[in-house]
């Protein structure tokens, strides 16, 4: 019964690591084995995935505990990692345990969009999660493209992260903010009726 799948191709322990219950998680581990935290659902994702996504950093360093780090360097159907979906999620710990755990090569994967976890926090407006990236890998994953030319300045002023473009123009400089994506558009365009758009005006960029 533990081990039966929903609709959706989840386990128990899929939900309780969605949900950070880890008493639950430790109990179903315990009675049902390990193997059952490495269960994929139809979306590829793990309990580690799930946990991440949510911020559950407990959570996540149990089922690495129990099944070993490369539970982390696993890609769902997207070809997400935990890094990818913490960042999106703007968890600064789970992200960080992440890069400790398994080094700084798994901040600098790319999903089927091309995009990092760099492309994702700032597209979030999630500041310190995109410092932390930039000060582990190098400014350079901020000038990343992404399938569709987009660097971490475009997926920020698409999101209207004034504090994160801004932390792109101390880091990049301002020439970052000029370029154009793969259709065209700039920051600037991206930026909609925001103030992040009175601030690139207010830099000359337009």
């Amino acid at each position: 019964m533990l081990r039966e799948k929903d609709n959706y191709g989840r386990t128990c322990a899929h939900w309780a690591s969605e949900g950070s219950h880890l008493e639950v998680l430790r109990y179903l581990a315990e009675t049902c084995g390990e193997e059952l935290l490495r269960e994929k659902d139809k979306d590829s994702k793990t309990c580690a995935h799930l946990a991440s996504a949510g911020g559950h950093l407990e959570v996540v360093r149990y089922v690495v505990e129990t099944c070993g780090e490369e539970l982390l360097r696993e890609k769902d159907k997207d070809s997400k990692t935990c890094a990818h979906l913490a960042s999106a999620g703007g968890h600064l710990e789970v992200v960080r345990y992440v890069g400790v755990t398994c080094g700084e090569e798994l901040l600098r994967e790319k999903d089927n969009e091309r995009r990092t976890c760099a492309h994702y926090a700032s597209e979030g407006g999630h500041l310190e999660v995109v410092r932390y990236v930039v000060e582990t890998c190098g400014e350079e994953l901020l000038r990343e493209k992404d399938n569709d030319g987009g660097t971490c300045a475009h997926a920020a002023s698409q999101g209207w992260n004034l504090e994160v473009v801004r932390y792109v123009v101390e880091t990049c400089g301002e020439e970052v903010l000029r370029e154009k994506d793969d259709n065209g558009r700039t920051c600037f365009t991206l930026a909609d009726n925001s103030d992040v758009k009175d601030y690139l005006r207010g830099l000359g960029i337009d």
